[in-house]
């Protein structure tokens, strides 16, 4: 008859524990990433959701600003007030809301102006355009627009 005291099956028993909760802690770990990043993907689909129409009456403006774009043409953009409008620090100033930053990015060939200047959290709209070279050159490009949350 075996005793309590002198029994020597159970000794490996807190050995055998530390496994089973080294995976308990490794699963727990796992679900939170899985959590955090799962959340961090709805604010940003929620963010973009609540700015997409903003950015394309934006990207819309800009496509039709008199300062960029050839005179009475909207959706075609001049080279050279685009590279005025990119050497300015503020060119974008009057666009966006209180306390948010505008900037826009003009892609034409191997062309490319950048207006304004970016902040945090992010979205952007990208519009056709045409880049108007100069009087018998005309290239086919976009317009991407990017609002920032963050101070000017």
């Amino acid at each position: 008859m075996f005793s309590f005291s002198s029994d020597d099956r159970g000794v490996t028993e807190p050995y055998t524990d530390l496994p089973a909760l080294g995976l308990a802690v490794a699963g727990l770990l796992l679900f939170g990433y899985l959590l955090f990043s799962a959340y961090a993907a709805y604010a940003d689909k929620a963010y973009y959701a609540d700015v997409r129409e903003d950015l394309r009456t934006m990207s819309v403006a800009i496509a039709g600003d008199p300062s960029l774009a050839c005179d009475g043409c909207s959706f075609m953009l001049d080279a050279r007030k685009l590279s005025n409008a990119s050497a300015a620090p503020d060119g974008l100033q009057g666009y966006g809301k209180a306390g948010e930053c505008v900037a826009a990015e003009v892609a034409a060939g191997e062309y490319r102006w950048q207006i304004g200047a970016d902040g945090g959290r992010s979205a952007d709209y990208r519009l056709l355009i045409t880049v108007r070279l100069n009087d018998a050159r005309c290239l086919p490009g976009t317009l991407t627009v990017t609002s920032s949350e963050g101070q000017r």
